[in-house]
């Protein structure tokens, strides 16, 4: 056994024993009258992102096309929008062939207003690494799934083994204490609002 092998059985007899999620009552978040459009809108945009309100799959694509133009390594993962891949997810071998990932098309089923996050499952990302790797992510979510605020959004939780929720694109400002875009991660997030 390597060493490498040794770390993990030690961690895996060493794991703390698993507790319940707390239970919060969302009855105490109280109707404030909040446009949970808008407000999703304005904390998609504070945090670096941008909305685009659409009508169809293949709408979209068109507002891909032209935004992202001279993008050669494109994958849709929205049904009827498959002409818009150029790669296949079934001939990587490993995610790091994924590195020249230009535009990514995801679909969400849950967004929140409160910061203007999507969420993101293993049974809407085909590869884990996906949204992490592309240069440019898109996310097509419909306006009947955002949520007011987090504690509504993790009540609807169920039947995952891998999530995330994402919210703008990758920054940090650690480094020399400049704002730097797509450190770890995309360059760009947009956001595809249909009815």
């Amino acid at each position: 056994m390597n060493s490498r092998d040794q770390i993990l059985a030690k961690l895996k007899t060493n794991k703390p024993k698993l507790i319940d999620l707390p239970l919060i009552e969302t009855s105490i978040f109280r109707d404030e009258g909040l446009d949970i459009i808008k407000e999703f809108i304005k904390k998609v945009e504070v945090v670096g992102g941008n909305v685009l309100e659409v009508t169809s799959n293949q709408d979209v694509i068109n507002k891909i096309e032209s935004t992202f133009t001279n993008q050669e390594v494109c994958y849709s993962h929205i049904k009827g929008t498959q002409g818009f891949n150029t790669i296949s997810l079934e001939t990587i071998q490993n995610p790091h062939d994924l590195e020249n990932l230009d535009v990514l098309i995801l679909e969400s089923t849950l967004g929140v207003a409160e910061n203007g996050s999507v969420w993101l499952s293993d049974q809407e990302i085909p590869v884990r690494v996906l949204p992490f790797i592309t240069k440019h992510l898109a996310v097509v979510i419909s306006k009947k799934d955002l949520v007011e605020y987090m504690h509504e959004a993790y009540s609807r939780l169920s039947g995952f083994n891998y999530g995330v929720f994402l919210a703008g694109p990758s920054k940090t400002a650690d480094i020399e204490q400049s704002l730097v875009i797509g450190a770890q991660g995309a360059l760009s997030i947009t956001i595809f609002l249909k009815q």
